[in-house]
């Protein structure tokens, strides 16, 4: 269901998809007549967020914030719908995609501050099939990730049309942002989220000391005014983080 839409510079529009799980963004780029997803939720997803598409330019890129699967396995179903389609991870975010490693389990304290915070914000919790995809445990996809049409992006490299690429690890290690300074909103993913209408840091991390960076990185870009988050509603930036 789109909850949110505005208007951006260069004949783009953004609309947050709000997804049984997590936000989906998407980039409707009226110049190059093309649309782009900013992750692409559960495969619980697929109705609602095909049915927006459908009345949209063509999907030429959906990308992914991070590696986890409330914001990835919808692409097990997208990309049999949208063939022209491709997947675009931060290179960080390689081995888990292939399989060869694993995302660690979250903490009970994880579960407690954020997770279930998050699925009581959005009224989710997993039903059978999201369950089979790895639910909201962190650990999808050992080898069973789609093998085609992944593509990789590498540092900060510029890969959704107006937006500045930023990397903010600390959540994940391959987490990164999106800025559209003429705006001043920030894709966030799960390196900021919502909770109860308060922007809340994400203390469900990987790395403490990269997410304490990552704050800093943020808090220094200037014009930032909105964070557009994976989980939550859209709210003003504060930096009282």
């Amino acid at each position: 269901m789109i909850t949110h839409t505005q208007n951006l510079t260069g004949d783009r529009t953004i609309h947050q998809f709000m997804g049984k799980a997590s936000n989906i963004y998407i980039i409707e780029d009226n110049r190059q007549k093309a649309t782009f997803l900013v992750d692409c939720g559960m495969p619980s997803d697929k109705e609602g967020l095909v049915g927006a598409l459908r009345c949209l330019p063509p999907l030429k890129g959906v990308v992914c914030t991070h590696f986890h699967v409330d914001h990835v396995s919808g692409w097990t179903y997208i990309k049999t719908i949208f063939k022209e389609c491709e997947i675009w991870f931060h290179e960080k975010a390689r081995p888990f995609v292939m399989g060869d490693k694993r995302i660690p389990f979250p903490s009970y304290d994880d579960y407690k501050a954020i997770i279930i915070p998050c699925m009581k914000e959005s009224g989710y919790f997993p039903g059978p099939g999201d369950l089979f995809m790895g639910g909201l445990y962190g650990t999808p996809f050992k080898k069973g990730f789609p093998s085609d049409r992944i593509e990789y992006f590498a540092k900060e490299q510029p890969v959704l049309p107006g937006f500045k690429t930023i990397q903010t690890p600390g959540h994940r290690p391959d987490s990164v942002s999106f800025f559209d300074r003429e705006s001043g909103i920030l894709i966030s993913g799960d390196f900021l989220v919502v909770i109860n209408g308060k922007l809340t840091c994400n203390t469900f991390v990987e790395s403490k000391e990269d997410q304490k960076d990552s704050i800093d990185k943020i808090k220094g870009l200037t014009g930032l005014r909105f964070v557009y988050p994976g989980h939550g509603v859209c709210v003003s930036f504060s930096r009282d983080l």
